[in-house]
């Protein structure tokens, strides 16, 4: 029985030793690590992906995972025989293999179903717990997301103090001084496009750069506010188009901060704040191979859509972890604007209006410095801001306080009038000759 017993008990040696052992399995494993070595190296990865996220840069940690994986692939190759063999003895059928494969994907299916509509009965990630100060003032809008509504007038409270600011609207839903100021469609005018900064949220309209400037006996054109709360430059370029033929433009601002990078690049407004109750969502362009613009996605109201809750919340993660946004959309949009607005006879002007303390939501970082190389005339407040500028904002709230917007008004006006001279002497003629 002895006799009979030997060649059992030798076989796996000499299933080893003869060669019998497939050699696939360390050959398998051995190429994996060395293909995971080869895509996380950065100089590879980087061409794919943005190594620079909101936690910090990757690269370090992807040099790491390189080195991890390139040095499992060297142990595989050098044990291959040993990897084999174990390989050999726990070598499962291919139905075996089949039904965990199968038996994974129905957990995992189940396990999303089951997430999904947890999410759903929770109303999360997004809970409307607050109205927007836009939304209140504001329709949905199938073009632009929402524009402020016609002639109506609303009051607000802004900031720690609760200030109370009344707010007027024109037939056209641009903020006005008052209920009966309506704007002259033959006067030369300037418009001002942007968001909550170029509006002037928290503060009147007199306190407005825009209105600042309005005031201005040595300033010779019209003055047009086409801010609105919220806006990314997109929106601010729609409505731009929208208005920009009924008035007499001779200059265009725009006025830029740091947020519209990250408005620009996303669809739902909600996974910048899902706290917060939104009309609808705001339209999405994209850029072509050729880098030329087209517009992705129309507005819709948030009622008519629908999608994955655990998408949305891959989306919130991703805005506040992962990559950073870069500039290329952005840069394409502002390069839209400047060519429609010098089309049309018109000059333009930016305000690259950085403002941010220590002590708020910090700015997305940017790609070099504002407007990326494009020939655009930039107006820069921080560049020569007296002390105490990043604190002019209203508490509790985090917009410019009147300080900030008189300030701005005297660098906005200056400029302005030195890039229109000429129309800026014409404007004044005929101002006068309307008055005689």
């Amino acid at each position: 029985m002895t006799r009979n017993l030997e060649p059992h008990l030798e076989q796996p040696a000499k299933r080893e030793i003869g060669g019998i052992v497939s050699p696939r399995p360390a050959i398998v494993l051995g190429l994996l690590f060395l293909c995971v070595a080869i895509l996380m190296w950065p100089a590879v990865l980087e061409k794919f992906v943005s190594l620079d996220w909101r936690l910090g840069n990757l690269r370090h940690l992807l040099y790491g995972i390189a080195a991890v994986s390139g040095a499992l692939a060297l142990v595989t190759a050098l044990a291959r025989r040993q990897i084999n063999f174990k390989f050999s003895e726990i070598a499962i059928s291919g139905k075996h293999v089949f039904f965990a494969a199968v038996t994974l994907c129905i957990s995992l299916a189940l396990a999303l179903a089951v997430s999904e509509g947890l999410l759903r009965i929770l109303h999360l990630p997004f809970q409307s717990k607050w109205q927007v100060s836009e939304d209140a003032l504001a329709r949905f809008d199938p073009e632009l997301g929402w524009s402020y509504i016609p002639s109506r007038s609303a009051t607000q409270e802004f900031g720690q103090e609760h200030r109370k600011v009344t707010m007027y609207f024109d037939d056209l839903g641009l903020r006005v001084a008052s209920a009966r100021d309506h704007a002259d469609p033959a006067a030369p005018s300037v418009l001002f496009v942007g968001d909550s900064f170029t509006f002037g949220h928290g503060v009147t309209y007199e306190e407005t750069f825009i209105g600042q400037i309005r005031s201005r006996t040595d300033f010779p054109f019209q003055v047009i506010n086409l801010g609105v709360q919220g806006y990314g430059t997109d929106q601010a370029l729609l409505l731009l188009k929208r208005q920009f033929q009924k008035f007499n433009v001779k200059a265009v601002v725009y006025c830029f901060i740091p947020l519209q990078v990250e408005r620009n690049e996303i669809y739902d407004v909600r996974i910048l704040h899902p706290a917060s109750r939104f009309l609808g969502t705001k339209p999405m362009f994209g850029l072509q191979r050729g880098g030329e613009l087209f517009l992705a996605k129309a507005p819709q109201r948030y009622e008519d859509l629908s999608y994955s809750r655990l998408w949305a919340c891959l989306e919130i993660f991703r805005q506040r972890w992962g990559p950073k946004p870069t500039t290329l959309l952005t840069r394409a949009l502002l390069k839209e604007m400047k060519t429609y607005v010098e089309s049309h006879a018109a000059k333009f002007v930016a305000i690259d209006w950085n403002q941010w303390s220590s002590g708020q939501k910090k700015a997305p970082p940017r790609d070099g410095e504002f407007p990326w190389g494009l020939n655009v005339d930039v107006i820069r407040p921080a560049a020569s801001a007296p002390p105490g500028w990043s604190t002019w904002i209203i508490r509790g709230d985090g917009h410019p306080d009147p300080r900030a917007h008189f300030y701005v008004s005297e660098l906005v006006a200056s400029e302005v009038k030195r890039i229109t001279a000429t129309d800026g002497r014409t404007a004044v003629l005929g101002h006068q000759q309307l008055q005689k």
